[in-house]
């Protein structure tokens, strides 16, 4: 029958000290449950002997997937180092009296937490309720919990999956649950034999053996290590949300150029709640909430509030209707003492005192705040982001500056950003950080009408844009105002219109080999993006629902193109690249954008006939200063650019070219360049059409694919960045 078994470990004081060895995580808090396993089989062994029903529930146990965990918040104290004898005597002869020369620095340091609340390991279980009982009667056995000092007692319970969650929920800590592999160790099929062993095996670690001669010498043997299985745990924040409502019950929105004053009126009318109600505790609100006095530790543990505006459709009205409380897994500030203290309030300006309309609502409902924890490649800040060390020289008219200064000033603001990140936790770097005072969004708010009623200068706010090579879980919040509702991120649903395949082949491809290994890679592709009907749409196909060929007037099914990382000929990877990222005019159609991205991703292997077969092939984006993207000024080319008209006779073709690829550089919506430099041309002697190979020199940075010419979709007028 399912159910499920929850063993609670309560401490005997408020102090834990195993940390830091191969049981725990760096911080050593909780204790994984690796270590309670190791307590439960010692707390239920009598001597060197184990009960058969003790061990047949221990291997029940040790079957059952890593168990969840309830702790309560805990801080690390501060480090002691002390000298104690090492288990060495022989080494000074035996002679207790120089025991001070055996000894050896240990350290000790322990975290610190509230006594009253107890350790809650959770496992479901599909069947085996009666192991699940004597699990129960072995957890009352239990004596001490880490090191030797670490003394506590548990005990079990057998719940339904209902309940199980219900007592969860009401834990003041922050619930761990398993994600895949980590450094935490926790029991698997096994481990109970491997603790027998080692136990005999310690035994036994000394041993006389014969040295001849009638004489005799002691060897030590060092026992075996313990099996035990490592998972990761997911720790992530409590959360508490709110929203404005007025008397009438509709929302009560405020502007969302009025989210610092907004939160920092909130937060303190809170606290004021807290202080009042709980005066023992004023010191901890005033550092882990208003962060007055809070310490480089304390950082970590604050708690954070984030107001939620209004996203979805780019017309949405951004306003603020919604607010978060987001309380670290380490913050000791109870939970729900923090919803007590939110619930009921009327905002209002810090400043003026001025009462605002509407009151704070608690809710369950997380569907808006939801979209800004979406994972997302690209974010854009709906507030601005705080940053005191980029601060502008002045906000003015843009004739007040030079491209130098204004150049210089956002240098030192995208300098900044991955400072932001790295404060914020994010180790993640972006590829690519743009910064402006004005929004990305269609009705955003320029960055310098946040300050007012905010700590900060206007001069210090930005706008920025972040984009990283890989997708990042939101909600994400940086800059020197995220603890007041700055430096909100928006995750911002983006397809990466170019893609690479990393070629894994032992020979080399010549560049001969690269027509008949791009009709392949379009096969392939066409035949992962049929629909259900057996069609296949005109983004890969280049055909018209009725089989004419494309009429949109402009380049509008993908291009393909093979290339080498390096200056090589040979061939080193394939790209895809959908239309609207090679033709400036081209738009996607609904849809398009996902359907180019899932296609392409979708492809893992490519069996290329006589070339060979592809396997384990990834989709990768491409970044900025790749020679494929740019973004440069001079553009060499790669591959031959093949003219889009053919030339008469008598035409000179190096002029005819030229004439060329500025027509063609006017439909792609790219430039006029200032130079079309020649480097060879090849044509018939009776006309056609001529190939060359060129270098284009652009008077702005222009960014890639450049992909031109009349066989562009197949790999033909590919230039790279110089």
């Amino acid at each position: 029958m399912p159910g499920s078994l929850l063993i609670a470990v309560r401490f005997l004081d408020g102090r834990y000290h195993g940390q830091e060895d191969r049981f725990e995580r760096a911080d050593g808090w909780p204790p994984s449950p690796g270590r309670l396993f190791q307590a439960l089989v010692a707390g239920a062994a009598r001597g060197a002997n184990l009960q058969h029903e003790d061990v047949r529930a221990l291997k029940w146990l040790e079957g059952l997937d890593p168990p969840r965990i309830a702790a309560p918040p805990a801080r690390r104290g501060r480090a002691v180092r002390l000298f104690v004898p090492n288990n060495d005597l022989d080494a000074v002869g035996g002679d207790p009296a120089r025991v001070s020369e055996i000894r050896v620095p240990k350290s000790w340091r322990p975290c610190y937490f509230d006594a009253d609340d107890p350790v809650l390991y959770l496992w479901d279980f599909e069947a085996g309720s009666t192991e699940a009982k004597r699990i129960c009667d072995v957890a009352t056995r239990l004596c001490q919990l880490g090191k030797g000092i670490d003394m506590a007692w548990a005990n079990g319970r057998v719940l339904d999956r209902d309940a199980a969650e219900v007592l969860l929920a009401s834990h003041p800590g922050a619930v761990r649950t398993p994600a895949g592999t980590g450094e935490t160790a926790a029991p698997h099929p096994g481990t109970l034999d491997s603790l027998v062993d080692r136990h005999r095996r310690k035994r036994e670690r000394l041993r006389t053996v014969s040295a001849g001669r009638g004489k005799s010498r002691q060897l030590f043997t060092q026992p075996p290590k313990a099996s035990f299985g490592h998972v990761g745990y997911d720790t992530p924040p409590r959360r508490l949300h709110f929203e404005l409502r007025g008397m009438e019950g509709g929302f009560a929105p405020r502007p969302l150029a009025a989210a610092a004053p907004l939160l920092t009126g909130l937060r303190d009318a809170a606290v004021r709640r807290l202080q009042d109600s709980l005066p023992a505790k004023a010191a901890v609100f005033e550092r882990l909430v208003i962060g007055r006095g809070a310490a480089a530790r304390d950082v970590t543990r604050r708690v954070r509030l984030v107001p939620i505006p209004s996203i979805g459709a780019q017309h949405t009205d951004p306003s603020i209707r919604r607010l978060m409380a987001e309380i670290p897994a380490d913050c000791p500030v109870r939970v729900d003492d923090l919803k007590w203290a939110f619930t009921g309030l009327h905002p209002y300006d810090p400043q003026t005192g001025e009462v605002w309309p509407g009151s704070t609502v608690s809710t369950d409902d997380a569907r808006m705040a939801d979209r800004f924890a979406e994972r997302a490649v690209v974010f854009r800040s709906m507030t601005p982001v705080a940053l005191s060390d980029a601060l502008r020289r002045r906000i003015g008219s843009a004739g007040d500056k030079t491209a130098k200064e204004r150049d210089q000033e956002e240098r030192r603001a995208a300098g900044a950003v991955v400072q932001a990140l790295r404060h914020a936790g994010i180790r993640t770097r972006p590829t690519d950080i743009r910064v402006r005072r004005e929004p990305f969004q269609r009705r955003g708010v320029r960055a310098e009408l946040f300050a007012a009623g905010s700590r900060f200068s206007k001069h210090a706010l930005w706008h920025v844009e972040l984009r990283f090579g890989e997708p990042i879980r939101g909600p994400m919040i940086i800059g020197d105002g995220r603890f007041c509702g700055l430096g909100l991120m928006e995750p911002v649903t983006h397809y990466d219109a170019v893609l690479v395949f990393e070629l894994d082949t032992r020979s080399r491809m010549a560049p001969e080999d690269r027509p008949a290994l791009l009709r392949h890679f379009r096969r392939v592709l066409m035949a992962l993006a049929r629909e259900d009907d057996g069609r296949v749409g005109r983004l890969f196909s280049g055909h018209e629902s009725d089989g004419r060929r494309d009429s949109a007037g402009h380049h509008a099914h993908v291009f393909l193109a093979a290339d080498g990382a390096t200056e090589d000929d040979s061939i080193t990877r394939l790209i895809v690249a959908a239309p609207w990222a090679v033709d400036r005019r081209a738009r996607p159609r609904s849809g398009e954008g996902r359907r180019f991205a899932d296609a392409a991703r979708r492809l893992t292997e490519l069996n290329a006939g006589r070339l060979g077969r592809f396997e384990n092939l990834v989709a990768r984006p491409v970044c900025d200063g790749d020679p494929l993207l740019g973004p440069a000024t001079t553009w060499v080319s790669r591959t031959p650019y093949l003219a889009t008209c053919n030339f008469r006779k008598r035409e000179d073709p190096g002029s005819t070219i030229e004439m060329d690829v500025r027509a063609e550089c006017r439909r792609r919506g790219l430039p006029a360049p200032l130079e079309v430099g020649v480097l060879d041309v090849a044509a018939g002697p009776r006309g056609g059409r001529p190939t060359a190979r060129l270098r284009l020199r652009f008077a702005v940075a222009v960014r890639g694919p450049l992909l031109l010419g009349r066989d562009s979709h197949a790999g033909g007028g590919m230039f790279q960045a110089r």
